[in-house]
């Protein structure tokens, strides 16, 4: 029987662990993917380290493959599956019920039943294949889907986050990334893509400071820097969420502007009419949808956004997970098996 490798977490609070497993057969609606990459996120960490059963509105099952920022070629489709050819690019992103009223507008990232996708709840792409229901794809030819992988999350939450502030952004405007990493150089790139405004990265990394600059940013400074003025930012991304950042990010934000939460930082802000200048937004995001990352694989085909990575080994996945932990990955680091 045809086996695999991959990289499941087996018990809550115990290391993950390479196993041999049988190769997958796909199901009805369901596609097999050879995975060409999947990208790292702090989240595979907080899976790893921090939960200890899953949470409610995820239904994450044990034993579990990690990985969710996944790239591959088709290489069978289930029963039923039309419209996939084998070896044709694709990327899987995050899927919804299709019935919610966040569905039926097109925000399956916004989606009420959040089913099970995968990567979570189901297995992921740290792995040689990986299952994926038909509504999870998106295709990606022109790109190399392992270098496309990180867009399916990185990409997508930064593509979305921009994309809600765009409307304001006019010549002459200014926007803020804070935390200028995995997520925060490709809203750099994207702010410079879609907007004719001016765009500073935050970053307390002179490393990270250099990948802003070199996706686009207008200027990278230090935290605290002179230049930041107050109330004059019309947008403010924060890809941090620390209780300074968020405090920093209301701030600079002019009135009747919008500053939009990315981070997952454990940050808080006690909220009254002192909190922010009179009109503005503070909001949270998540994800993004399939039409926006069919725009984003648009915008990297044409050079528009390149995303950052560094491929490694499926056998090194631990290390360069020990790496994320520390801080030691600039952009996005990719596990190519």
């Amino acid at each position: 029987m045809p086996t695999m490798r991959a990289y499941r977490l087996l018990e809550w609070g115990r290391p993950p662990e390479m196993v041999e497993l049988p190769l997958p057969e796909p199901g009805p609606g369901e596609l097999r993917l050879k995975v060409a990459g999947n990208g790292l996120c702090q989240s595979d960490l907080h899976m790893i380290h921090d939960w200890k059963a899953s949470p409610p509105h995820i239904d994450i099952r044990l034993p579990q493959t990690l990985g969710h920022e996944i790239g591959g070629w088709v290489d069978l489709p289930g029963p039923g599956v039309t419209g996939w050819e084998q070896g044709q690019p694709a990327l899987v992103t995050l899927a919804g019920c299709g019935r919610c009223d966040a569905c039926l507008r097109g925000w399956n990232n916004y989606c009420r039943e959040k089913p099970r996708q995968p990567g979570i709840g189901l297995d992921g792409g740290l792995a040689d294949y990986v299952i994926a229901p038909v509504a999870c794809l998106v295709p990606c030819e022109g790109l190399d889907p392992a270098r496309a992988a990180p867009l399916t999350d990185a990409g997508l939450s930064s593509y979305h986050a921009v994309r809600r502030v765009a409307p304001l952004l006019r010549s002459g405007t200014r926007a803020v990334v804070i935390g200028a990493g995995g997520l925060g150089h490709l809203a750099v790139a994207a702010l410079k893509a879609v907007s004719p405004a001016e765009v500073i990265a935050v970053d307390p990394s002179a490393a990270a400071r250099e990948l802003a600059l070199a996706a686009g940013a207008d200027a990278a400074v230090a935290p605290g820097d002179d230049s930041l003025a107050r109330h004059g930012a019309t947008a403010v991304l924060d890809f941090v969420g620390a209780g300074e950042t968020i405090a920093s990010a209301c701030a600079m934000i002019r009135p009747l502007g919008h500053v939009v939460l990315v981070g997952r930082g454990a940050g808080t802000l006690p909220f009254g009419h002192a909190t922010l200048p009179y009109g503005a937004t503070l909001s949270t995001s998540f994800g993004g949808s399939k039409a926006e990352l069919v725009e984003l694989v648009a915008l990297v085909r044409a050079g528009a956004v390149t995303p950052h990575i560094s491929p490694h080994p499926l056998d090194e996945v631990e290390t360069v997970l020990a790496d994320l932990a520390a801080g030691r990955v600039q952009g996005r680091a990719v596990i190519v098996p």
